[in-house]
């Protein structure tokens, strides 16, 4: 199966959004519009190679950060019209690309089974364009009586993106557009003046055009409901010293020696703990918990990973999963795995599933191998709904 190649046009200046920037660079819930789509281009297994179209005048910094993106190959400068930059665009796939896969950037919800599905049908039938069809009762305008006039929508369709063409069938259209001075609407429209027949492929009511405010707004909406997942890593390691108990994980264990801290020292929590303050964004136990603080001397580390759980919340998230990791030579992690285990679900008020705690020694390495003290870490996947949708200032 021959090369595909996805154009990504977004050379325009988008003015009818209204604001200072062109509407492909604007953020839709933290990300700009371009960024979403080339997200969701490189995730068709279809497509090969991205050749994107930047507005002429990008900074040269702006280029290469897209430039080391996945599956970009080519940066080119657009034109004066959106027929002018898929022209420049066209000039950066490769001579032996048998597909070619022109997608507005500011269609950010294209799934990878529409990329699938146009690239397969340009290839069978030579050019394929996702439509939808017209749900609302179309009339148009006869000046003659004056009056509005109702037409049969069954036979209209909406056009979307990501249209599909052989290569050569796409090169040849713009080649005799040019010759003949002749604009399109779109790609396809070049493509049946130049003789060839487009084939109608599903669309997606989903893969929206980013035009106007309003469809921005829209968007915002489509993805209120979406899952946005965090992930964050926490480590920390203490002392061993005689005289103090041991805690582990908010699990007292028998102990010739307890680990030294201001509070109770309970290196586990503590990992668990800044997993989750780094995987919202948080500062991390010693923003929150200050050692110099005499009010918080010697307390408990179940409150501190309380206190993570309650921001986690707040924000409206949750745990899906943590995993986390105890290095020492004693004592054995492996028979006290199932009590530290159900103690850190019941701080973080989750089923016990969605804990793993394990027990790794360093074969005598380090001050953990030395028995001088004990380190942990812990990795924390949250899921929550997206910004917008949480309301507030996100503290």
């Amino acid at each position: 199966m021959g090369v595909t190649v996805a154009i990504i046009v977004a050379g325009g200046a988008g003015r009818r959004m209204g604001g200072e920037a062109p509407k492909q660079f604007l953020a839709l819930a933290g990300r700009p519009l371009l960024d979403r789509t080339l997200s969701a281009t490189a995730a068709a297994d279809c497509v090969d190679a991205i050749v994107l179209v930047l507005p002429a005048g990008t900074p040269a910094a702006a280029r290469e950060s897209y430039r080391n993106l996945p599956k970009v190959t080519a940066v080119v400068d657009g034109g004066a019209e959106r027929q002018d930059s898929v022209r420049n665009a066209l000039e950066a796939v490769p001579a032996d690309a048998e597909v070619v896969l022109v997608h507005d950037a500011v269609r950010p919800f294209a799934s990878p089974a529409l990329f699938g599905r146009c690239a397969s049908l340009a290839r069978a039938h030579g050019a394929a364009v996702p439509v939808i069809p017209v749900r609302d009762t179309v009339k148009t305008w006869d000046r003659a009586a004056g009056s509005l006039v109702t037409r049969d929508r069954s036979e209209l369709l909406r056009a979307q993106t990501p249209q599909g063409f052989r290569a050569a069938i796409l090169r040849d259209a713009y080649e005799r557009a040019a010759g003949e001075g002749r604009a399109g609407t779109d790609d396809a429209s070049l493509v049946e003046a130049a003789g060839y027949p487009v084939f109608a492929a599903p669309g997606e009511e989903g893969n929206i055009k980013i035009t106007l405010p309003e469809d921005l707004r829209m968007a915002a909406g489509l993805l209120a409901d979406a899952p946005d997942f965090r992930i964050g890593l926490g480590g920390d390691a203490h002392r061993l010293v005689e005289g103090r108990e041991l805690w582990l994980g908010g699990v007292r264990v028998p102990h010739p020696a307890g680990l030294l801290g201001h509070s109770d020292g309970d290196v586990l929590l503590h990992a668990v703990s800044d997993a989750i303050y780094g995987a919202l964004g948080d500062r991390d136990i010693g923003f929150h918990f200050p050692p110099g603080k005499e009010e918080t001397r010697g307390i408990a580390s179940r409150s501190i990973l309380a206190h993570a759980r309650a921001r986690m919340a707040s924000r409206g998230f949750r745990l899906v999963g943590l995993d986390a990791v105890v290095v020492c030579e004693a004592p054995r992690i492996a028979p006290l795995a199932d009590a530290i285990r159900s103690s850190i679900a019941g701080i973080l008020s989750v089923p016990e599933d969605r804990v793993s705690v394990k027990g790794k020694t360093t074969e005598g390495m380090g001050f953990e191998g030395s028995g001088e003290g004990i380190s942990a870490w812990a990795v924390a996947l949250l899921c929550g709904a997206l910004p917008e949708s949480r309301g507030g200032d996100g503290r």
